[in-house]
């Protein structure tokens, strides 16, 4: 088991990307702090985690990432049910499409506060308790971002500028905390098929193609809190870039994709940019060259 015994805190995981994240991260033994705004939905996610049978714990604790006190509350429970965190992932989002010269003030100061206040009061209240006294076994500070930052999207201005704006706090945190023994990482996903973006219709088995199925994320977050990235510092992870890395590793040849040293030249004669984006990734590509084999 990748993450066994390993104490995970997750925002916003009572459905979506963060419920698909606590799955996956159960099923590699980890013990769980989930957090979101309904309880009902916690319980159902502690429940299908349970009954996995993997033995781990699971604390669940409603809070809104955009109260301070609340978060600090739920931290500090988590603490007490789990003991040290060795990963924190602040996923909770929140998005509006609306004409920029026509969007409610109020609503865009609440997209802001949640994307952005919300990822920086889970690090601070998550700081007391994240395990700091070993650098071979970092703690891990995983932000959910979006693809988004790079492409603008009109009638999007609010969610756009909170993920330009987490990108910067991500690199101030991993310049200040360097010698902390913490890492912080970034996942930039494309459309998912969450209620963010279809709705009542997220998960109804019908999403465009171009959408992507939250499960699809799962890897990169494995990966991130695993062992294998102890080293891997302020990383942005577009999820696109690793879309093409698994299609082209579907066409190369075996002998030419056993590792990431193997296909390292092969990805940077075939696919130049894509390897100019991820090169210093090639320890989530040979991740990925192990889960397909």
């Amino acid at each position: 088991m990748l993450l066994k015994e390993k104490n995970i805190i997750i925002t916003g995981s009572g459905r979506g990307i963060g419920r698909s994240i606590a799955i996956a991260c159960a099923k590699e033994g980890a013990n769980l702090g989930l957090i979101s705004r309904t309880l009902d939905e916690l319980n159902k996610v502690k429940d299908e985690i349970l009954k996995l049978r993997t033995g781990v714990k699971v604390s669940v604790k409603t809070a809104d990432v955009t109260n301070y006190e609340e978060i600090e509350g739920a931290f500090k429970a988590f603490h007490e049910d789990l003991g040290e965190f060795n990963g924190v992932i602040a996923n909770a989002g929140y998005s509006r499409m609306w004409n920029s010269h026509e969007f409610d003030s109020n609503k865009f100061s609440e997209i802001m506060t949640i994307n952005v206040s919300g990822v920086f009061f889970a690090f601070k209240a998550a700081y007391p308790y994240l395990k700091k006294n070993d650098k071979n076994n970092k703690s891990r500070f995983i932000i959910t971002g979006s693809a988004a930052f790079t492409n603008p999207m009109p009638k999007l201005a609010a969610y756009t500028a909170s993920k330009y704006a987490v990108v910067g706090l991500q690199n101030a945190l991993a310049l200040e905390y360097k010698k902390e023994n913490i890492t912080f990482n970034m996942v930039l996903p494309t459309q998912v098929d969450t209620r963010m973006l279809r709705g009542g219709k997220a998960g109804d088995g019908n999403k465009p193609p171009n959408v992507m199925n939250p499960k699809e994320l799962n890897e990169y977050y494995l990966f991130l809190l695993s062992d294998k990235a102890n080293k891997t510092d302020n990383a942005l992870i577009f999820t696109s870039d690793f879309g093409e890395i698994r299609n082209l590793l579907s066409k190369t040849p075996p002998l030419k994709r056993e590792n990431w040293e193997v296909f390292k030249p092969y990805l940077e004669e075939n696919a130049p940019k894509i390897y100019s984006n991820i090169r210093k990734l090639g320890k989530l590509v040979d991740f990925i060259i192990n889960s397909i084999e």
